[in-house]
């Protein structure tokens, strides 16, 4: 969902990055100055102040970034991939600074920053809200109780495989409860529409509006032709159980989030995703074009000469 329209003024922001180089430092330090002549109270999360060892500005505690207007990200997508796992739920709008490479999430580049900026804290941007994925592994005892062994969010997307190169699998796959299909293959890709630039991308699945309430489900490497990318109903429970042989010993299965988070289980779990209830608020500067961003970022309509 986008909303494109005069917003109230930011009078406080938060400066984020998780991108321990030298150059990066004075980026946040510049962000920070053009902040304040705005008229903006600028400070630091606790590990940025740590991190970069930058002591001049403020550093706040998590319960005072719940008061604040909007979280400023500087790095690449990683880093605001990162951010949203940990401090979506404070419900703070974020803005992504490109000190990295691809940046479909991150929108503004250090230069010419001071403008925009301008107009960003004066109320004149757009205000896009992403689903996130929140998912749960459990394993089952003897006894039948089920045991939360794991549990993460994901912004792009979860993918669940052996964690050994050209392994394959046996994955069982519900829907709401029902069953959708047995695939055998490496691995399986669950993600969001934030996600479908991402690793879906590379394994084959559709290019998805982010605004679209839906997720996907990619197979990686099918023995089958027939097991194809599916899209689904945002609000639907996606289950993934494993076949393995009865009395026989259970095999590794790595689940990751993002590329960042990977979680170690076996075949007797059962991994549950589904929508997080919190949505990311991401804002870009007036003029934001999904389209018009996939074109200089993907090459589209480039000459294959």
């Amino acid at each position: 969902m986008i909303e494109d329209q005069s917003h109230k003024p930011i009078t406080s922001a938060v400066i984020l990055s998780r991108v321990y180089h030298r150059p990066v430092s004075g980026v946040i330090r510049n962000i920070a100055d053009i902040l304040n002549s705005l008229g903006v109270e600028a400070s630091l999360d606790q590990n940025t102040a740590v991190g970069f060892n930058i002591r001049e500005i403020r550093a706040i505690s998590r319960n005072e970034m719940r008061t604040r207007d909007l979280f400023i990200v500087v790095g690449g997508d990683g880093s605001v991939l990162g951010a949203a796992r940990t401090l979506v739920d404070l419900k703070v709008p974020m803005l992504g600074i490109n000190a990295g490479h691809l940046g479909l999430l991150t929108d503004l580049s250090p230069e010419g920053l001071r403008d925009k900026l301008k107009e960003v804290v004066s109320g004149h941007y757009t205000l896009e809200q992403r689903t996130m994925l929140d998912l749960q592994v459990f394993r089952e005892d003897e006894d039948g109780a089920g045991e939360l062994v794991g549990q993460s969010l994901a912004t792009n997307e979860t993918v669940i495989h052996s964690g050994m190169m050209a392994h394959m699998m046996t994955f069982k796959v519900f829907i709401d409860g029902r069953y959708m299909y047995t695939l055998r293959g490496d691995g399986i890709i669950i993600n969001t529409p934030t996600g479908s630039t991402a690793y879906s991308l590379s394994a084959g699945g559709s290019i998805i509006e982010p605004h679209l309430d839906v997720l996907a489900l990619v197979p990686m490497f099918p023995q089958s032709l027939n097991c194809s990318p599916i899209i689904i109903p945002g609000k639907s429970a996606v289950r993934i159980d494993f076949d393995y042989p009865q009395g026989g010993v259970p095999e590794l299965v790595a689940i990751n989030c993002d590329g960042q988070v990977t979680m170690r289980a076996d075949t007797r779990c059962t991994v549950s995703i589904r929508q997080h209830r919190v949505m990311l608020k991401l804002i870009h500067p007036e003029g934001y074009d999904y389209y018009s961003l996939l074109r200089q970022k993907l090459g589209w309509g480039q000459s294959l000469v």
